[in-house]
């Protein structure tokens, strides 16, 4: 099986409007999986709309085209708009009302996980600039991927969370690509209805050079921590882990980069290690993995991404069933970028379960 594909071109709106009406069903699906999922954690659907309306209130003057695209959803899919800013800021919506009062208990809750790498030119069997990772979350989330055309910024390939715009990784025109991790501190939650990270991979892949993409992570406060790597074609990546208001730059040491889902730089307190420990050897052991090969090329990389040391904790995850079921994670996808070939490289489930399939940005 293969990802859906939204070929988007028109305005932000259009944009958005096709993407709601191609894919109703996955967007409806997503809602239900996600108002169960915050149920789970005491969260009703009242309350969620209630703080959703608060976000897209905040966050429509930062990016009126991003939010226009959002209302184009909106119009296609049928849902409320409240519903569709739920699915774009539930990562931040998430911390947020979990450090409020609005939590009748505290339930531990493990945050999207992922393993990520960049490996450059001089690694590379072909000399390409290649980042990608493992996105590990809950099951049956609908994911697509969407080529973009557009006049009002660079073309771009990502895959996204179906009923989401702004994407998890992708690569524009210009050869900037972008990966995300998910960190946590105790200090998340601090500046209230901050750009999401959603907003941010945008804002990278609306750049066209990597001071605008640096730019797009580091120029405001954040509401939560993330992890953004990103790289150019040319052969230059950056990892940069942030806190609300901190952040960290980590660089390739001989041509290869790794991150997990903790702080390996920035001095702030982290909590994913209470939740979450093997993200504590997942990068090193993709690091390992990586140097193993003096030629790395997409093969040598994916095959990587399906390791199983530590199973079912492992870079290729697989639920834990003696788990609490707000703490199972799984690797809903792996995907290889080759920045040069603008070209993502994706499963549909665990790598070690699905072959990796190819969506150039040139359709």
């Amino acid at each position: 099986m293969t990802k859906p594909v939204l070929n988007l071109t028109g305005d932000p709106r259009d944009r958005g409007r096709a993407h709601g009406e191609i894919l109703s069903r996955e967007i409806d699906e997503n809602l239900d999986r996600y108002l169960k999922r915050f149920a789970l954690l005491g969260f009703e659907k009242d309350v969620l709309m209630a703080e959703s309306a608060k976000w897209a209130e905040a966050l429509r003057p930062r990016d009126p085209l991003f939010w226009e695209e959002i209302d184009g959803v909106v119009e296609g899919s049928g849902r409320s708009l409240e519903e569709i800013t739920l699915l774009n800021v539930r990562y931040e919506l998430l911390v947020g009302m979990m450090k409020s009062n609005a939590q009748p208990q505290h339930v531990p809750v493990a945050p999207d996980g992922c393993t990520s790498f960049a490996v450059l030119p001089e690694r590379s069997k072909n000399g390409d600039t290649v980042i990608g990772q493992n996105w590990d979350w809950v099951r049956d989330i609908n994911t697509a991927v969407s080529r973009v055309t557009r006049e009002d910024g660079p073309d771009f390939i990502h895959i996204g969370e179906v009923g989401t715009i702004g994407g998890m990784q992708g690569v524009n025109e210009h050869g900037i690509g972008v990966c995300i991790n998910a960190l946590m501190t105790t200090e998340d939650g601090k500046y209230e209805y901050e750009k999401p990270f959603r907003m941010r991979v945008r804002d990278i892949l609306n750049a066209r050079n990597m001071q605008e993409a640096i730019l797009g992570v580091c120029g405001t406060n954040r509401t939560v921590a993330m992890n953004f790597l990103i790289a150019h074609e040319d052969g230059i990546a950056i990892d940069i882990e942030t806190s609300p208001d901190k952040e960290a730059f980590i660089y390739p040491e001989d041509g290869v980069l790794t991150h997990s889902n903790h702080f390996c730089e920035l001095d702030v307190e982290s909590e994913v290690v209470k939740l979450w420990p093997n993200t504590m050897y997942r990068h090193v052991r993709l690091e390992r993995l990586l140097r193993q090969s003096q030629e790395l090329d997409v093969a040598a990389i994916e095959s990587a991404m399906g390791d199983h040391f530590a199973h079912p904790h492992s870079i290729c995850a697989h639920y834990d069933d003696d788990e609490p079921e707000n703490l199972r994670l799984e690797t809903n996808h792996s995907i290889v970028i080759s920045l040069k070939q603008r070209t993502l490289h994706i499963t549909d489930t665990q790598p070690c379960r699905s072959s990796f399939e190819e969506y150039p940005l040139a359709a």
